[in-house]
């Protein structure tokens, strides 16, 4: 009987042995991939955390400039306004002007029988002029 067990055994126990040491080199193999795979992820997550600190002080960098070309801009356009407000005072003050100088240039252009009275008459009677003796 243990002849018989025996020879059942030996093939059963050679393909459970082999079946074990294809366990282990399957267990060994995909342990080194993970190994492999940390080995690789590792030192890139390093290289992420170094690369977020350089992304993050350049975007400080460029918020800050940004900063800067908006205050630039705001100083630039606080200039313009001013510039706008004198310019329209100024044309206000040349229209007034222009007015003026139409009316004069209106009155100018009217026969002399048109012209309204000075406002002088109203003040007193007109004063003559002293007569030039003539030659």
């Amino acid at each position: 009987m243990v002849d018989a067990y025996s020879r059942q055994g030996q093939p059963e126990g050679r393909a459970a042995g082999a079946r074990e040491r294809w366990l282990w080199w399957l267990f060994a193999v995909a342990l080194g991939l993970i190994l492999v795979g940390i080995g690789y992820v590792m030192p890139q997550r390093g290289f992420a955390s170094n690369s977020a600190g350089q992304f993050t002080n350049e975007f400080l960098e460029t918020t800050r400039g940004l900063k800067l070309t908006q205050q630039q801009a705001v100083d630039q356009l606080q200039v313009v306004q001013d510039q706008l407000v004198a310019q329209k005072a100024e044309t206000k003050k040349l229209t007034e002007q222009v007015g003026i100088l139409t009316l004069k240039l209106q009155t100018l252009q009217q026969p002399v029988a048109e012209i309204p009275a000075p406002s002088a008459l109203a003040n007193g009677p007109p004063q003559s002029l002293p007569s030039k003796p003539r030659q």
